[in-house]
């Protein structure tokens, strides 16, 4: 949703819904743990269900919490 701001914190759960991410094997619909938050970067790192770590960019993927 545009302008409205999603308050993250560590250890939500969170659902991709899109990311531009070629390089991930993550798909839409890819759950994970928020396991640090880097605000100044607006960074989201997250420990994905199949094992991954990667970070959502605030403003440019999308995500919702479950």
């Amino acid at each position: 949703m545009a302008g409205k701001k999603i308050t993250v914190k560590i250890g939500n759960r969170v659902q991709l819904i899109e990311t531009d991410d070629t390089w991930s094997n993550l798909k839409n619909g890819s759950k994970g743990t928020v396991i640090e938050i880097e605000e100044d970067q607006d960074l989201i790192w997250v420990q994905w269900d199949n094992g991954e770590k990667l970070a959502l960019i605030m403003g440019i993927d999308k995500f919702k919490l479950i």
